[in-house]
């Protein structure tokens, strides 16, 4: 807590961190268009690496190492288990 001019204390206000737990259908809509997202993001990937005519091993490569995808697979994954821990 923390002194105030008046003499008072200033509590934290705790209703933003209880506000912000998200709901389960939150958490499932914010799934559902990371996931769309992702899905996107890969056939445009594929596409891409289909004109430039690359080995399907490269793009599977480039698809493994894309910072972007990997940060989504991250986000969905502590979505996923947001979600199951609701359980």
């Amino acid at each position: 807590m923390q002194p105030m001019s008046d003499g008072t204390t200033a509590r934290a206000d705790t209703s933003a961190i209880n506000a912000s737990d998200p709901s389960r259908q939150e958490l499932e809509e914010s799934i559902d268009q990371l996931a769309a997202y992702r899905d996107r993001l890969v056939k445009d990937v594929i596409g891409m690496g289909q004109r430039l005519k690359l080995p399907q091993k490269q793009v599977e490569f480039t698809l493994a190492q894309h910072p972007e995808l990997q940060k989504l697979e991250a986000i969905l994954a502590q979505l996923e288990s947001q979600k199951s821990e609701q359980d």
